[in-house]
């Protein structure tokens, strides 16, 4: 399964959770204001900052990293016996836009905002909470029971039927690119079929914006299906067929995508090849507040933003679930272990640089396994692809980027007002990236990998090639999927 971005919710900066008004109560439509939950949220949402949509190409989406959006629910951190209210999330380093989501072939749409950029996952989740009553997709029916999918996230599961929509991205007012009828999945609409154990037992539920961090998720990763190209799914706990409330049972799902949630991109009719994320170099080490960028679509296809890969770029092509080789080569501080962690990957949707703790034995984390050195510390790495090189000299750039203190730099500058940093970082798993028996021969195998989250686009435009892209780079033609930077 490719979604896999890590404490992109749960681990967000309690700091920025503030009240936009108070609550319901006890999970009631209305207040004794009498304005129902519904206005509330949406009058929060009226004092965030917009993107900026006006000046886009027709292949390009305003993205911003900003708190998140605003939620009904109980904060992040709050106390036990907390009364549900409306409250801004209180994200950091999530880069959110928006998406226009249409009834099949018809003009009832709804433009989403806060709908997180993932590069680490592919196909759209929309939480059915902030659907409009008029907004019923049709849903997809395998062998005639309701197909329903329960998405894995490092950090807990999102159940939610798989529906067939129009999906409108990009240029201004989302007029720019259309993906016609793909397979989305609407998180939370399906509580009436029990959840079965095999997807509830994979971690806590994300069946809600305040426990999401998000109105919905945009994958935009190198995959073009939930599973490979002409691969199905297997009946395991990714599927299911309800026939009844409580008889969902694991299914299997069509190799040709047809079935399975979709990459919009990859259905666009023109700019299908692949996406750019473009984020700015962040001017302060302690991090800065409401940062804007963008995403392309298509990849040398000569649309109206520059979309074409230069031939300054390093080609690092991924396996079929987009891992890379990378290693962390040097510390200026702490000591490192020198090891190839082949399951590494690139992922907009992780908040953070987050390493196994093998790895970078020596630094200090705090008890939420964010680093906290005493002082920034500077690293350098090599990522080299899935082929263990870069294409085209067959050398991999070194990689130059810094760890700061969590608690006492980051998340405490600007009274806890900043959402965007470039040098976040965190344990990814404990270990190291191999694992071989104490005293045996052969080679060892990997077990863990090291994530490139946010803080690894700014500053640098990060191309992602999906399995559909056949592109000719400074006259060396690839195959897709790959990544350039």
């Amino acid at each position: 399964m490719m979604l896999r971005s890590v404490w992109f919710a749960i681990l967000a900066v309690c700091a920025l959770e503030v009240s936009c008004g108070g609550g319901g109560g006890g999970g009631s439509n209305s207040s004794s204001s009498g304005m129902s939950i519904a206005a509330k949220v949406a009058s929060c949402e009226a004092g965030r900052p917009q993107l900026l949509t006006a000046a886009l190409a027709s292949n390009e989406a305003s993205v911003i990293v900003d708190a998140g959006p605003c939620a009904y629910g109980v904060p992040y951190g709050s106390p036990a016996g907390t009364a549900p209210s409306v409250f801004v999330y209180g994200a950091a380093n999530i880069p959110y836009t928006s998406v226009t989501v249409c009834i099949p072939g018809t003009s009832t749409c709804q433009t989403i905002d806060h709908v997180m950029v993932d590069t680490g996952s592919s196909g759209l989740r929309i939480m059915s909470s902030v659907l409009n009553p008029n907004l019923v997709l049709p849903p997809v029916q395998l062998g005639g029971p309701p197909l329903v999918e329960c998405a894995q996230f490092a950090d807990g599961y999102s159940w939610g039927s798989v529906r067939t929509a129009d999906v409108k991205i990009g240029g201004p007012s989302n007029t720019g690119e259309l993906a016609s009828g793909i397979d989305v999945q609407v998180i939370g609409d399906a509580s009436g079929y029990a959840i079965p154990n095999t997807c509830s037992g994979t971690g806590p539920a994300l069946n809600d914006v305040a426990s999401f961090g998000a109105n919905g998720i945009l994958g935009v990763g190198l995959t073009v299906n939930d599973c490979l190209t002409n691969t199905s799914c297997p009946a395991s706990n990714l599927y299911y067929s309800c026939p009844a409330a409580n008889a969902c049972l694991p299914t299997a799902t069509p190799g040709d995508g047809s079935d399975q949630v979709s990459n919009p991109v990859a259905r666009f009719a023109t700019d299908y090849a692949g996406v750019i994320l473009n984020l700015p170099a962040l001017t302060s080490a302690s991090g800065q507040q409401n940062v804007y960028g963008t995403l392309v679509f298509g990849l040398n296809t000569n649309s109206p933003a520059p979309n074409t890969i230069p031939a300054t770029a390093t080609v690092y092509m991924a396996d079929g679930w987009g891992d890379l080789q990378s290693a962390i080569t040097s510390t200026s501080a702490y000591g490192y272990t020198a090891e190839t962690c082949t399951n590494s990957f690139i992922d907009s949707g992780s908040n953070g640089l987050f390493i196994p703790s093998g790895v970078v034995p020596n630094f200090p984390i705090d008890a939420n396994g964010w680093f906290t050195p005493v002082q920034t510390v500077a690293l350098t790495a090599l990522i080299t692809g899935a082929l263990g090189t870069g294409y085209p000299s067959n050398s991999s750039p070194s990689i130059a980027f810094n760890i700061a203190n969590t608690d006492t730099v980051l998340f405490a500058a600007n009274n806890g007002s900043n959402t965007a940093f470039n040098d976040l970082g965190g344990t990814a798993t404990s270990g190291s990236c191999y694992t071989r028996a104490s005293g045996t021969a052969g080679p060892a195998y990997a077990t863990a990998g090291i994530d490139w989250g946010l803080p690894f686009f700014f500053g640098r435009p990060v191309y992602v090639a999906n399995e559909f892209a056949a592109l000719t780079i400074a006259g060396t033609a690839y195959t897709g999927p790959f990544w350039a930077f």
